[in-house]
């Protein structure tokens, strides 16, 4: 009969190999799954391609902080400055740029590897990053050129640095990955602080701080912000979430609200529920196709066993049954620290008012999740043996199997439309200047589509391809036309 041991090896080999392929998967055929591209992804390989070739951005800016795209939120350094190394090496076009957020999203992951080999040992971290590397919640984002996850893998690498210990390389480090992750996506510049506090009382707990360690802290964190916080107050960088915000008078007006106070929070208590819908949670997931394949919640099978499996042990520790050896109980201050941290990760995303529910704008929540996930899966497998593990291993293939075959088969069909594919396919059709010259014509409203494909298709420069664009839209204008 094979030992216990001998069980738990092999499964653990299996869920490191199933990672492995995910992480491989997530490579495969960026250039064509999802099948187009998104302007936000067109956008960004323009500003990336000026500065890489001209030193401009797309609006002619030399070397910008953020880089304006006249609309949508401007594109931050975090993203921009490592994008222009990565486009020098391997090319700025969107499925180069996929690859980039590919690479830093599975860095994330393995800094969710070394997080929780730090709080539990490795067996926990392996079953965490096979939760990681099989969620919905993050694999379809994950292969769109979408800076948003960085700041998750910014956060994760943050909480690591910081917890590793008190010398003051780790505290700066881990201050300056919360910096970043607040400077890449808007919805970190509420959580960060908000979370900062759970691991002040985390630490005060597990591993206090030292008082110096604080202050060197605070002077990482607060002075590399100071341009964030002057482009924030100054509202060059808020104008999204601005028109977005359910504090915006055109948004309260359109719903006949009068913007008092009680409104306000009725408004944000029914946008936080709406992450916590069950469709969203299990089974179609986040609404739009940039997000989500449609065909599953934003959490796997593997964490709804974990929660299932929390929710034995909740049902064991209110009839007072093994109370001494509930997990629950085991690791509370951990568990406490999670939970929260999931809330806390829902909150910038109730506090806007369009495309909810939403999976991205929820990002902070997923690391946590994950330890979340883990550390149920972990207990179930220690505590129940080797039948647990093999059931763990099982439901980990078939979960894999099951996603894959419906995101490389099913989802790029279903999404195209969100990634406008008829625009790749006029491109690919152009031969003559005159065929390109009709084609900016065609999208004289949206310039990014133009500009991508003359860039990238085409052979034009950046600011030529801005001067045409500009051109079309004067002649289309003198027409009457525009």
């Amino acid at each position: 009969m094979i030992k216990r041991n001998s069980i738990t090896l092999i499964c653990l080999s299996i869920l490191i190999l199933i990672s492995l392929s995910s992480f491989f998967l997530s490579y495969w055929q960026l250039d064509r799954i999802p099948y187009g591209f998104h302007v936000d992804e067109m956008s960004g390989s323009i500003s990336v391609g000026c500065l890489i070739t001209q030193g401009v951005d797309a609006n002619n800016a030399s070397h910008p902080l953020f880089s304006n795209m006249n609309y949508g939120t401007p594109k931050p350094p975090t993203f921009i400055y490592p994008a222009i190394a990565w486009g020098r090496a391997v090319g700025y076009s969107v499925a180069s740029l996929r690859a980039l957020t590919v690479t830093v999203h599975l860095l994330g992951v393995i800094g969710l590897l070394f997080l929780a080999r730090s709080f539990l040992g490795w067996p926990y971290a392996i079953l965490t990053v096979t939760v990681a590397s099989l969620s919905p919640w993050t694999w379809s984002i994950s292969r769109v050129a979408f800076e948003s996850l960085f700041s998750a893998s910014f956060l994760i690498w943050g909480i690591y640095f910081f917890l590793r210990s008190n010398k003051t390389w780790n505290i700066v480090t881990a201050a300056l990955f919360f910096v970043a992750a607040m400077y890449t996506y808007p919805p970190f510049r509420l959580q960060i602080p908000l979370m900062l506090i759970s691991l002040m009382i985390y630490t005060h707990y597990k591993n206090p701080r030292t008082l110096h360690s604080w202050i060197i802290f605070t002077f990482a964190l607060i002075i590399p912000s100071i341009p964030l916080i002057n482009r924030i107050l100054s509202g060059e960088i808020q104008s999204r979430f601005n028109a977005i915000s359910i504090f915006s008078k055109e948004y309260l007006s359109s719903i006949h609200s009068s913007g008092h106070l009680i409104d306000i929070l009725g408004i944000f208590l029914n946008n936080y529920l709406l992450h916590f819908k069950w469709n969203f949670l299990f089974l179609t997931g986040d609404p739009s196709y940039v997000h989500s394949t449609r065909h599953f919640g934003i959490l796997s099978w593997l964490d709804i066993a974990a929660l299932l499996m929390a929710l034995i042990w909740c049902f064991m520790l209110l009839i007072n049954k093994n109370r001494n050896n509930n997990p629950i109980l085991e690791q509370n201050i951990l568990l406490i620290f999670l939970i929260t941290n999931i809330l806390i990760g829902v909150i910038p995303a109730a506090l806007t008012n369009s495309e909810l529910p939403n999976s991205l704008r929820i990002t902070g929540s997923w690391p946590f999740m994950c330890l979340f996930s883990g550390y149920f899966l972990w207990q179930a497998c220690e505590r129940w043996g080797r039948f647990q593990w093999a059931a763990t291993c099982a439901l980990s293939i078939l979960f894999a199997v099951t996603y894959f075959n419906v995101y490389f088969k099913i989802y790029p069909q279903e999404s195209k439309g969100m990634f406008a594919y008829w625009t790749l396919e006029q491109a690919n059709q152009l031969k003559t200047d005159e065929d390109w010259l009709k084609f900016v014509l065609l999208y004289r409203h949206q310039d990014y589509n133009a500009r991508y494909f003359l860039m990238q298709y085409h052979g034009v420069s950046c600011t030529e391809s801005k001067k045409i664009w500009e051109g079309m839209r004067d002649l289309s204008i003198k027409h009457g036309i525009y």
